[in-house]
């Protein structure tokens, strides 16, 4: 018995040696010599597939026809590669000796048919990263021919074919020449819209089409066309794409679909945020009244200390997202939001809402407003104003609801008169503005700005919700909502004439749906200038989610003398 069992124990320290040995002799590091930056990179690519092989000769002969294509993809036909193994260390080494690089001799681009008197062809043509003395990179050979065809194809010359497009190489000159030949074919315009399903909103559909037929096809057109569309309050579902198989006498007809939405939804959300506190939302949406496409939108926000309710009723005139009346109508009251204030305000406002030439969203609007509220120990006010005025709105973005580029801006003006059915004389103008960019990918830059002012005799005859205020979670991070005002002799924040408030963050994101942020906020309100300008500065992170970035920041109020910290978590996008 004591045999078998030193037997059995002989045969298993015997395979744990021969397994030992035999991880011991496979490549744990490959080490790259000769090149450098694009060229060693391009290397280890090709080779990082042979970690964990045996080194054998098959293998290393293997990695030695690896390296050949690697430096050729670059220009390098002429190179010495020598691999051996590193027992010791288990490394593979590769020495490369290049020799010397094949440069492109000569580029010759011929276009015949409507291309050829292209502008935006030929712009690509000349952009590309290919030019005669250049170090040949078939990457970049690559790269200029799915550029000018996909730009054909973006532009609508749809029968485009390439009789000729060569690389023809010298291995013994180091010379490589470059020909593209391209019969582009007639450039298509649009045809006719095809709508697939009858809909009540054919007439609007058409208006805001950004082509007529005729006009030389783009594709972009198609792009902005759904995108508008979609941003229509009757659909649940848009698509808009150009039937390029059924295209005949220089058109392409556009195929349309579209699904509306039902005569009544409903919407029950919920979230949180550090200065309203846990909140519950209610939304009703009547997409289509009338013939003419009126709609209504109704929205109930519940939270300990804020509740507001809202409808608006909207009339199309030509196109449903950019030229219509607007009434809204509302409630709102405020208990504690801000310290020591109480507010209820009951408002009515008529807009005309239409795009200028320059994508300006503008709207005049009239609105009354009746408020009743309380400062501190105060007596109760009641107030109402008459108040006409006018905004201009522009966004620009990229990214839909995670934008990565974009700018935003916001400038209004109002005014109301005593003896016109308000408590004072008054002016009052605002500007905002945002924009953000990411660079590289990883690394996104925000900014933002906020001016307010007033032409106003005395600021305790202005409406509590006229009065301009800063701090919190969209303003100035560290520091309570609407905390940083001019105070009186209790203490009580009361509001100014004039505010100011702007940031500056930024953005890395390490991982797909994840960013870290590092920000500083700053800002002031004031009725003459003698108030502290306040600072905010912190750290976060963002989750990325389809209704955009949830928002989750800790921030310290830098100027403040408790230097005490806030967190915040906010959703949406930052424009």
């Amino acid at each position: 018995m004591f045999k078998q069992i030193l037997n059995v124990f002989y045969v298993v320290c015997l395979f744990l040696a021969m397994h030992s040995y035999a991880q011991s002799k496979l490549i744990k590091n490959i080490e790259i010599d000769g090149v450098s930056g694009d060229l060693k990179n391009n290397v280890s690519l090709y080779l990082k597939q042979l970690v964990g092989e045996k080194p054998n000769p098959t293998v290393r002969r293997y990695a030695q026809q690896q390296v050949l294509e690697s430096v050729k993809a670059l220009g390098y036909y002429n190179a010495d590669v020598e691999v051996n193994y590193e027992r010791d260390s288990n490394d593979l080494i590769v020495n490369i000796n290049l020799g010397p690089a094949t440069h492109i001799k000569a580029v010759n681009i011929k276009i015949n048919g409507d291309a050829k008197n292209d502008e935006a062809i030929l712009n690509v043509i000349k952009d590309i990263k290919i030019k005669q003395g250049d170090v040949l990179n078939h990457g970049a050979y690559e790269s200029a021919h799915k550029k000018i065809a996909s730009q054909l194809l973006n532009l609508g010359y749809f029968d485009a074919n390439w009789p000729t497009r060569e690389l023809a190489i010298s291995v013994k000159n180091n010379t490589a020449d470059v020909t593209f030949v391209i019969d582009s074919g007639v450039r298509y315009a649009f045809g006719e819209i095809n709508i697939a399903s009858d809909t009540p909103a054919d007439a609007y559909i058409r208006s805001i089409s950004p082509f007529s037929k005729a006009q030389p096809y783009k594709a972009t057109l198609i792009s902005d066309y759904n995108l508008a569309l979609s941003s229509m309050p009757y659909f649940s579902s848009v698509r808009v794409y150009a039937d390029i198989a059924a295209r005949k006498n220089g058109q392409v007809p556009v195929e349309l679909d579209v699904v509306h939405k039902p005569d009544n939804s409903f919407e029950i959300g919920g979230g949180f945020n550090t200065d309203l506190g846990p909140k519950v939302r209610f939304k009703w949406t009547k997409p289509w009244i009338t013939q003419d496409g009126h709609f209504l939108e109704s929205n109930l926000n519940i939270s300990q200390k804020q509740q507001d309710i809202s409808m608006s009723y909207t009339v199309p005139v030509d196109d449903p997202n950019n030229d219509l009346w607007r009434l809204n109508g509302g409630y709102k009251l405020e208990d504690e939001l801000t310290e020591g204030v109480y507010s209820e305000i009951l408002t009515a406002q008529l807009q005309r809402q239409w795009l200028t030439q320059d994508n300006w969203v503008r709207t005049a609007f009239i609105r009354r407003d009746e408020e009743v509220y309380r400062i501190g120990d105060d007596e109760e006010q009641n107030t109402e104003m008459l108040m006409p005025g006018i905004s201009y709105a522009r966004k620009q973005a990229k990214g839909g609801a995670t934008p990565y580029e974009g700018e935003q801006w916001l400038v209004s003006a109002e005014f109301g008169l005593d003896d016109v059915f308000s408590s004072t004389n008054i002016l009052r103008v605002q500007l905002k503005y945002a924009w953000l960019n990411t660079y590289a990918q990883r690394h996104m830059f925000f900014a933002k700005a906020s001016l307010g002012a007033m032409l106003v005799n005395d600021i305790s005859n202005v409406p509590y919700s006229l009065r301009f205020y800063a701090g919190g979670d969209q303003s100035v991070r560290g520091f309570a909502y609407q905390s940083i005002s001019p105070k009186d002799d209790d203490g009580d924040a009361i509001g100014g004439k004039y505010m100011f408030t702007n940031t500056l963050e930024y953005n890395y994101q390490f991982a797909t749906n994840w960013r870290a942020a590092l920000f500083i906020d700053s800002g002031t309100a004031t009725n003459d200038f003698s108030d502290d300008y306040e600072v905010g500065a912190g750290f976060g992170l963002r989750y990325i989610t389809p209704v955009g970035p949830v928002r989750i920041d800790h921030a310290w109020g830098v100027t403040k003398e408790s230097k005490s910290t806030r967190l915040s978590i906010t959703i949406g996008p930052e424009i």
